[in-house]
């Protein structure tokens, strides 16, 4: 008789446990589990100090004048803001910056707004002390008007982010089913750009998802790292994190060079080495907890790891239900795909960002049957958008072995934002890839 194994999943700020038979589970995976920096501070400094493809701080500021804007990722994000902006900050301030001529902008894109009490508890009472912390202003006027990029997408920035002689983008590398890797240009565009800039590449990238998760040289990347040099962005300072969240190597410089130096480092952190396609996925949202707008990105990059016709399970807390801030993304309900783009090019639906987003979603949709595990998220409202909800995590389980069969195969993945699947070459995965194209 098989055992059953329990697994810990994380969910929010807690775990829940899955019991899987021994017998159906076909694999475990999550980011590997990495050493941290042994002194995080001097790794920072480190790589200010010596900056890929750029010069230094002292010579950029020589250069350029004082007025500083560092642009910070927002509560949706990793990032140690924390424990990186204060080091930041006396690398300024050695440079000849002085805290007054300081402001952390939070590349907001098309997120909320933080709070105040938010403010302080992501970037620490001492930098809220030190420098202005501000969000971005999502106000049309407040963008300037920068033309276009190659393939046509209008450029409009931030003023403020704009208008400082220095500008230093502070975020993290992993994989990003719009970008293909997050950090470098991706705190321009979105961080920095007005909802109609973002829409345009959003829209780009919806449909190519499943090509572009994890693959650096893409051509939404390139829209943004066209947007990022001719905006003036000067220097970059990313971290690669492991599964834990803890910083494993830190790049800075050139906003181009110093990420794809990071993205070699993160691939193979985030790259999951899978030995087949299963019929059930079990998958953490984490750290996407907060929405199902943040949790579409496991739900993509989990969702392309089961097989067609099969069921994919996320946890997701979801305190704040779908996606608050795009609600025109659950007006779109079941949609076909096919019919996304001549709405909005109607102008029946004026959120580019959630008509992107809706695509994304989707092609995962069309492929697999999708159930979250959540308490925020009510079944009747999960059904609006072709979804199914509950809050038990083993009932999901149980369900999904009712359709699939008691010897379904089962992959499970924890945590699910942030990964890239790979699997092996075998003729089983051949037949399944032909398939499906």
């Amino acid at each position: 008789m098989e055992m059953d194994k329990a697994l810990l999943l994380p969910y929010g700020h807690t775990t829940k446990t899955l019991c899987v038979s021994e017998e159906n589970l076909a694999w475990v995976a999550s980011p590997k589990d990495t050493p941290p920096v042994a002194n995080l501070t001097a790794a920072v400094r480190a790589a200010i100090r010596a900056p890929i493809g750029s010069p230094p701080l002292r010579e950029l500021v020589a250069r350029h004048g004082t007025r500083t804007v560092v642009l910070v990722d927002d509560g949706t994000r990793s990032t140690p803001q924390k424990d990186i902006l204060p080091i930041l900050l006396g690398e300024l301030n050695a440079a000849g910056v002085p805290d007054r001529d300081i402001t952390a902008l939070i590349a907001l894109g098309t997120h909320r707004a933080m709070s105040e009490h938010e403010r302080i508890a992501r970037y620490g009472a001492e930098v809220c002390a030190r420098v202005r912390v501000e969000n971005l202003s999502q106000d049309p006027a407040d963008f300037v008007d920068l033309g276009v990029t190659p393939l046509g997408i209008p450029i409009f920035v931030s003023r403020k982010y704009i208008e400082s002689d220095i500008s230093i983008a502070v975020g993290n590398i992993i994989p990003h089913m719009y970008a293909g890797w997050a950090g470098g240009a991706k705190m321009v565009q979105p961080g920095m750009t007005s909802a109609l800039t973002t829409a345009k590449t959003h829209l780009m990238a919806g449909p190519r998802v499943y090509e572009i998760l994890g693959a650096v040289d893409n051509p939404v990347r390139r829209e943004m790292e066209e947007i990022a040099i001719k905006s003036g962005l000067k220097f970059i300072v990313n971290v690669v994190l492991n599964r834990d969240a803890q910083v494993v190597a830190v790049v800075a410089g050139n906003v181009v060079q110093a990420h794809r130096a990071g993205v070699e480092i993160a691939r193979p952190i985030y790259t999951l080495e899978l030995s087949e396609r299963p019929d059930i996925i079990v998958a953490s949202s984490h750290p996407a907890d907060r929405d199902l707008w943040q949790g579409f990105k496991p739900i993509n990059g989990c969702g392309m790891l089961v097989r067609d016709g099969g069921t994919l399970i996320l946890l997701i807390p979801a305190p704040e239900g779908i996606a608050p801030d795009h609600p025109q993304l659950v007006a779109l309900g079941t949609t076909p795909g096919d019919k996304v783009i001549p709405l909005v090019e109607r102008g029946e639906i004026t959120d580019g960002v959630a008509a992107a987003t809706y695509l994304a979603y989707d092609q995962t949709r069309q492929r697999a049957n999708i159930v979250l595990v959540t308490d925020g998220i009510a079944d009747d409202a999960a059904r609006q958008i072709g979804a199914t909800a509950t809050n038990d995590l083993q009932v999901a389980l149980t369900n999904a072995l009712g359709r699939h069969g008691a010897h379904a195969r089962i992959g499970v993945v924890t945590p699910g934002a942030d990964i890239v699947g790979k699997f092996k070459w075998n003729k089983e995965e051949a037949c399944q890839n032909s398939r499906q194209t």
